[in-house]
């Protein structure tokens, strides 16, 4: 389960950077070639929000994932396989 969350985390980081460098590829292109100042904003609001989402929630879980204590705590250690 562990590598189905990684696997959909990085695979929706990646598609979200995308959207949002192709944004404004489309931007500076409708800028410079077809000389129509275009506003960014309404096409990469909705991955730049996807993006910040995504990376707070991942954040959280590894906090609560990977430490121990009532509120964070101290780090768990890693169990030593002989």
């Amino acid at each position: 389960m562990k590598s189905i969350t990684r696997g959909l985390f990085v695979t929706t980081q990646i598609a979200a950077l995308g959207w949002v460098s192709v944004s404004y590829l489309i931007a500076v292109y409708a800028t410079v070639r077809l000389g129509q100042p275009f506003p960014v904003v309404e096409l990469s609001q909705q991955a730049i929000t996807t993006i910040l989402g995504v990376n707070v929630l991942k954040v959280v879980e590894n906090i609560f994932e990977h430490n121990d204590g009532p509120v964070f705590g101290r780090a768990k250690e890693k169990e030593e396989i002989l």
